[in-house]
């Protein structure tokens, strides 16, 4: 069962923030799992809440995770939070990582149009009973219209500032944004500390980028927003199967029936049978074709980024790949390339545990590059 804290917020023009701070699937580092990793006197999820909170752009926050010790670590935030009156709200979170987001999702939706939720559905596993929920919600023209914004928990150094960015720069016809940080920009901060940061002990992989006649080079800042109930539910799926059993991203030779098992469902999510009943064209020969064709594209892009992250000559065009993913997903997908370095820096190793650790208030306190202008 969700709980919330703080008082109604009334100003309809801000925007509700998810945090992820669950366990299961989070990887461990130093000892333990990222959300709880020391940094600097306190644990990430700490220093991500603090910032959501004094951010201006966000009134509600739905953070998941262990809400008995998320209720004991952020017990001064919330009191924070409540004095602001930035409503957070706590929720259990589920088997895995999009499972639980869909699940606090479905708290916002109840807490944005009044309509009541049975409590046992959001304790239990998510089954057909909630994707009838979810369908109901989504003949709500204004519900699904409402944007939302997702962050993770193991990116310390992110500021207020950075998420008003984040949130306000976003394109608000989109219903997905993927978040991308500039390489220059985390150089600009990175670099004036004494001790120079090593790309090699670090996992900070940069991927370059052709837009027009301009390359660049981007990585993911951990920043996700755009309109739920306008994503398709086989798309939710198919990122909670992967999320679920994510040997198809990370490989590894022990894990080859996975990666079937992976394959094998990939390939029943276009069967016809899982395509809108409520929109034939999407069923039709050509366009199952053309999604496939897109299915295949990306998935090559994906390969050579992956073969080739160290390597500046292979390049991806952001206008055909934005193009090959609304042909896929039938939404409107856009990479939001920002300056902001702070949600690019997660912690992945040790190294980068003990380097953010040693160099914090530099780091938290540098001036933001400002790119765009």
């Amino acid at each position: 069962m969700a709980v919330t804290m703080g008082a109604d917020a009334t100003n309809t023009m801000k925007e509700a923030l998810f945090i992820a701070a669950g366990t299961r699937g989070a990887k461990q580092v130093g000892g333990g799992f990222q959300p709880y990793v020391p940094i600097h006197g306190r644990s990430c999820v700490e220093h991500v809440l603090e910032a959501a909170i004094a951010a201006t752009s966000i009134d509600r926050i739905y953070l998941w995770g262990d809400r008995t010790r998320l209720e004991q670590i952020l017990e001064p935030l919330l009191a924070q939070a409540t004095r602001q009156g930035v409503i957070v709200t706590l929720v259990p979170e589920k088997n895995h990582f999009v499972e639980s987001f869909l699940t606090a999702f479905l708290v916002f939706l109840h807490h944005r149009s009044g309509r009541a939720i049975e409590p046992w559905l959001l304790d239990a596993p998510l089954d057909n009973r909630h994707w009838e929920l979810w369908r109901d919600f989504g003949q709500d023209a204004e519900l699904a219209q409402l944007p939302v914004n997702l962050l993770v928990s193991d990116i310390p150094l992110i500021r207020p500032e950075e998420i008003d960015c984040l949130i306000t720069g976003k394109n608000p016809a989109a219903d997905l944004v993927l978040g991308r940080t500039l390489r220059s920009a985390i150089d600009a901060v990175i670099t004036p500390t004494p001790e120079p940061f090593d790309y090699d002990r670090a996992v900070k992989n940069y991927y370059t980028y052709l837009s027009g006649d301009h390359a660049f080079e981007l990585i993911v800042n951990n920043f996700l927003a755009g309109k739920p109930l306008r994503v398709p539910r086989w798309i939710w799926n198919l990122a909670g199967h992967l999320f679920n059993n994510r040997t198809i991203i990370e490989g590894g030779r022990f894990n080859l029936k996975k990666i079937k098992n992976n394959v094998v469902f990939v390939q029943s999510l276009f069967s016809k049978n899982h395509m809108d009943e409520t929109e034939p064209d999407k069923r039709s020969k050509k366009n199952y074709y053309q999604m496939l064709k897109a299915f295949s594209f990306l998935l090559r892009s994906y390969y050579v980024i992956v073969r080739n992250k160290n390597s500046h000559r292979k390049y991806r065009d952001l206008a055909i790949l934005e193009e090959r993913i609304r042909t896929l997903t039938h939404c409107t997908v856009t990479l939001q390339i920002s300056d902001c370095p702070g949600p690019a820096l997660d912690i992945d190793t040790e190294y980068e545990i003990e380097y953010i650790d040693r160099h914090f208030d530099r780091l938290r306190t540098a001036t933001l590059p400002r790119v765009f202008g």
